[in-house]
């Protein structure tokens, strides 16, 4: 992979980190593929784009309920697969605010599969490492 490539993969992950902030009004279906698949400590599910688009709204309102106050891109690592297909191992530092309370900061793990479209990337398989809702 050359350096440019993965330039573009930091800078698409960057743009991500802002649009998955509580109340930025993003549209997060720009990220993703028209269906992919979703994994988690619970299994896995495939996901069709309009489906995710409905519960982004409730994923958001839930994750403020839960304390969530900004997720920060920490690091990117990127392993070609083919000529089209990327993985990219994603460290997010997810930060907990509670009125109070010292802020609780989470190291997430995540693990996407890129596939390079004609303006950029789109998310075709994500894998998160942990179970967030168990956290606050």
């Amino acid at each position: 992979m050359n350096h440019n490539q993965e330039g573009r993969i930091h800078t698409f992950f960057h743009a991500y980190e802002k649009a998955i902030q509580p109340d930025s009004g993003a549209d997060l279906g720009e990220y993703y593929h028209q269906s992919f698949l979703f994994a988690g400590t619970e299994g896995a599910q495939p996901v069709k784009i309009d489906d995710f688009i409905r519960v982004v709204p409730k994923m958001s309102a839930d994750a403020k309920a839960r304390g969530v106050s900004s997720t920060t891109l920490e690091s990117v690592e990127v392993s070609p697969l083919d000529g089209r297909y990327t993985l990219a191992k994603v460290t997010w530092d997810i930060t907990f605010r509670e009125e109070g309370e010292p802020d609780l900061h989470i190291d997430a793990k995540a693990t996407y599969v890129l596939m390079t479209v004609e303006d950029g990337y789109r998310i075709v398989a994500q894998i998160d490492h942990q179970d967030l809702s168990q956290v606050s």
